[in-house]
């Protein structure tokens, strides 16, 4: 039978008398094939979602989230803490009759709730579910995992997912506890960044001027850049284009109806500003290689059939002064555009 503070004994009594029950069977697709998750989830007094990594110091509503689980039946986290006050505590039993509180221990910077469903074998739960909301106030400035840390024992932190499998059958977090009836598959996140961090890409994609890809003066519109198969950004009739990424993101790739797809490569670390991106646009049946068949097409555009991608000049006419551009890319051998990093 797992320990329970003393302090609780009298409020879990009815969670004791089920521990007489026989232990059973372990069914599939039951106890031991989830992957229970806590986490922390923090609002500042503007009811803005915070960074749980770093938090200034202040005051926080902390709700500790249980995911992985399609219903519980107990449920206890215990944790110390420091660097922090715990003004106040409530529970998922506040609002759902389908669980009782057995107990709120918040003194001598010791912190323990333990929760127990009072229907037959469980409570069903949701994904993301709020298990605990805890009023904060943070010292100073640092990492809430720092202040506030869970202990690990699989007798003071552990999550059940039905009566039916016995009281001692549960998940927990500590990998060293693993028997047949403790599955240390339960983890916790008490400091999560649960900002999305981006970075900006802006800049000029070009005509390319040469093969490699290497110079280009001339903007054009309607390149898409794309992040793996997302498209994130296209340009405008001048050239210019603003990416919105996900920090971390090492490459963009631009492609057009006309063009040689380029990809590009960043450190994703940092935004960047008035990047220039030369692209081929005369690849007229979109192989790779700009060769006699996109010669053929390029004519039909000569002089009177305007068209934006044969009109390598910029000039706002298809003429000779393309024609010598074009004569330039053409070749057997597919393009290789030089490596082009925008940092």
């Amino acid at each position: 039978m797992k320990r329970i503070t003393k302090l609780f004994i009298t409020a879990l009594s009815f969670i004791l008398i089920i521990s007489l029950m026989p232990f059973s069977v372990l069914a599939e697709d039951g106890m031991g094939s989830e992957s229970p998750v806590i986490q922390a989830v923090f609002r500042n007094e503007d009811g803005e979602t915070a960074e749980g990594d770093f938090l200034t110091a202040g005051n926080y509503t902390v709700d500790l989230t249980l995911s992985g689980m399609a219903a519980v039946s107990a449920f206890e986290i215990t944790a110390d803490y420091h660097g922090i006050d715990i003004n106040s505590v409530s529970t998922i039993a506040d609002n759902n009759d389908g669980f009782k509180c057995g107990g709120i221990k918040n003194e001598d910077n010791s912190f323990v709730v333990i929760l127990a469903s009072t229907g037959e074998n469980n409570t069903p739960i949701s994904d993301n579910e709020v298990i605990v909301t805890m009023q904060v106030t943070v010292m100073e400035d640092g990492d809430f995992a720092d202040f506030f840390v869970v202990d690990e024992d699989p007798e003071l932190t552990f999550v059940q997912s039905s009566y039916e499998y016995g009281f001692q059958a549960a998940y927990v977090c500590n990998s060293n506890e693993a028997t047949s009836i403790y599955y240390p598959t339960l983890s916790y996140d008490m400091s999560p960044d649960l900002t999305v961090k981006t970075i900006t890409v802006t800049g000029i994609i070009t005509i390319s001027d040469n093969r490699e890809g290497s110079s280009g003066t001339n903007g054009v519109g309607g390149i898409k850049v794309y992040l793996g198969e997302e498209e994130v950004a296209e340009s405008a009739a001048d050239g210019s284009f603003t990416a919105v990424v996900p920090k971390g993101t090492t490459e963009l790739t631009l492609a057009g109806e006309t063009t040689v797809d380029r990809t590009v490569t960043l450190s994703g670390e940092s935004s960047i500003e008035n990047v220039n991106i030369p692209i081929i646009v005369c690849n007229y049946v979109k192989d790779n290689v700009v060769d006699f068949k996109d010669a053929g097409i390029f004519v039909d555009y000569l002089n009177d059939n305007y068209y934006v991608y044969a009109d390598l000049m910029s000039d706002g006419v298809v003429d000779f002064k393309d024609a010598g551009v074009f004569v330039d890319f053409l070749s057997d051998s597919p393009v290789e555009y030089t490596s082009l990093s925008l940092d």
